[in-house]
């Protein structure tokens, strides 16, 4: 099968072997659509080393073949998939049986992901999706379950303040389940113009360029106390960008904060000032089960529910066989760039 393989200098197709199904409950997906993530340009950043297996997690497809017979009925389900937890979960470790599979002990050995023409994973991590919604909505799934988990994992109640700093992929969709959950106020910070437009029509009520002062109108809307909830999805330190500390800054006594930016650097970071104003801080990661339902569950619902058009989120749709040049497109448009698709 066609696969995109990291070579050592950039993403290059290759031929390589179909997965072949070994474990009880394994499922092959015929890959539809797929989603390259920020996260897996951070992963080949300044990496040398060839890989052997294509990477990737955003993805829906269908499923064409079961390894036990009990799953035959879900032969030609269209599905978004939990590549990095359910998918690879043991099933029977202290993690897994408490729902958490992001934190599996056991994982099974990788297999390779989803810039690929097919891929394997278990049945628990695939999630069934309505012959209405389009494989490239469907590939928007795994995304929108990480905002899902984000806000899941905070204690926020209708009529809050909310700051969502960065507008990324992660921001607007935390932007999108923000605006479903009634809000008081929702601020956003953005960097480029084509974030700002998706931001205003996902229905950000402030939307702030980075460089503005966000302090002075947060103060000033919230009586000088501070937002609700921050929630922090640029994960960026440096001389000049410390979004860690705005959040804290930003947020009111006894607030939450959730931090979602996954950073690469170490960061300098004054506990001080989050502890003596009682705030919480949160670090969201990936998806699980909470009280019994699957974050991408509840990410299938909710799109289900809006009248929001998610497609908005990308700004570019490439043909597999031209992985390459969709990857030279992100790394090197970043002032056009959200979140680009790859058609199979």
């Amino acid at each position: 099968m066609k696969a995109g393989i990291f070579n050592g200098q950039k993403i290059k197709l290759n031929e390589i072997p179909k997965p072949n199904l070994i474990l009880d409950d394994e499922v092959l997906i015929k890959v539809k659509s797929a989603g390259i993530c920020g996260s897996d340009l951070r992963i080949i950043h300044g990496k040398n080393e060839p890989d052997n297996l294509p990477i990737g997690h955003e993805l829906s497809g269908e499923i064409v073949e079961v390894n036990n017979p009990i799953y035959d009925k879900y032969i030609g389900k269209r599905v978004a998939v939990d590549v990095v937890s359910a998918g690879r979960a043991c099933g029977i470790c202290k993690h897994c049986l408490n729902g958490k599979y992001t934190y599996c002990l056991f994982k099974d050995e990788e297999s390779g992901g989803s810039y690929a023409e097919y891929l394997k994973r278990r049945i628990r991590g695939c999630f069934i999706l309505d012959d209405s919604m389009s494989f490239s909505d469907g590939a928007l799934i795994e995304p929108l379950a990480v905002a899902v988990h984000a806000f899941r994992r905070l204690d926020s109640k209708i009529g809050e303040n909310i700051l969502i700093l960065g507008s990324g992929t992660i921001g607007l969709m935390c932007l999108y389940v923000a605006k479903l959950l009634n809000f008081n106020n929702i601020y956003i910070t953005t960097k480029y113009d084509h974030q700002k437009k998706v931001a205003e029509y996902f229905g950000a009520d402030v939307i702030f360029d980075y460089k503005d002062d966000v302090e002075k109108q947060i103060y000033s809307d919230t009586d000088g106390l501070g937002v609700d909830i921050s929630i922090e999805t640029v994960g960026a330190y440096s001389a000049e960008i410390n979004t860690l500390t705005d959040a804290v800054q930003l947020t009111k006594k006894g607030g939450q904060i959730g931090v979602v930016g996954g950073f690469r650097v170490p960061v300098e970071f004054n506990f001080l000032e989050p502890y003596i104003k009682g705030q919480s801080l949160t670090f969201p990661i990936c998806y699980n089960y909470i009280d019994g339902k699957h974050d991408f569950d509840i990410a299938i619902d909710l799109y289900k529910k809006s009248q929001i058009d998610i497609s908005r989120i990308i700004t570019g749709n490439f043909k597999f066989n031209d992985i390459e040049e969709a990857f030279n497109h992100v790394i090197s448009d970043r002032e056009k760039v959200i979140k680009v698709h790859l058609t199979l």
